[in-house]
């Protein structure tokens, strides 16, 4: 059975951009051992985006990355997931045209909840670094919204 956790990038293209929150539009992801989990990636409000650079740190005690992938709204961009050390995923998205969108989904991860994991366990992804550019080579400044997951046993 495969859940969503939804991380959402929210950021503003210009200081009289409207902010929207999407806090109360995420819920609390509840997983069990052994479980695929597919997190999407969402910008809450974007123009003309054309390059991510993300860097994200999990619990490789509780999870095992399986892949990533660009959605619909991102095929025309180039995406490089680095998952060569274990804990910390290294996304870069590149495009020589950007996207834009409202709630548009960046890309989706899909994570193993490790099998073995006796009682009940608490983990959050943690951003470490955000960097997000315009087609103009312009950069956007950003802040993340991560909802805990929760795995029962």
């Amino acid at each position: 059975m495969k859940y969503k956790l939804f991380l959402v990038l929210l950021f503003f293209l210009m200081p009289e951009a409207l902010s929207f929150s999407a806090e109360n539009a995420l819920p609390h992801l509840k997983a069990k051992p052994g479980e695929i989990i597919d997190i999407p990636v969402i910008i809450d409000k974007t123009d003309n985006l054309a390059g991510v650079k993300l860097l994200i740190n999990y619990d490789k005690e509780l999870l095992t990355f399986k892949e990533g992938n660009t959605t619909k709204s991102t095929r025309s961009l180039m995406c490089v997931i680095n998952d060569k050390k274990p804990g910390k995923l290294i996304i870069v998205m590149a495009g020589a045209k950007g996207v834009s969108g409202k709630d548009l989904p960046l890309l989706n991860l899909t994570f193993e909840v490790r099998k073995e994991l006796p009682g009940t366990h608490t983990t959050r992804f943690e951003i470490l670094e955000m960097q997000l550019m315009s087609d103009q080579l312009k950069e956007v400044k950003g802040s993340v919204i991560i909802k805990p997951l929760d795995i029962l046993p």
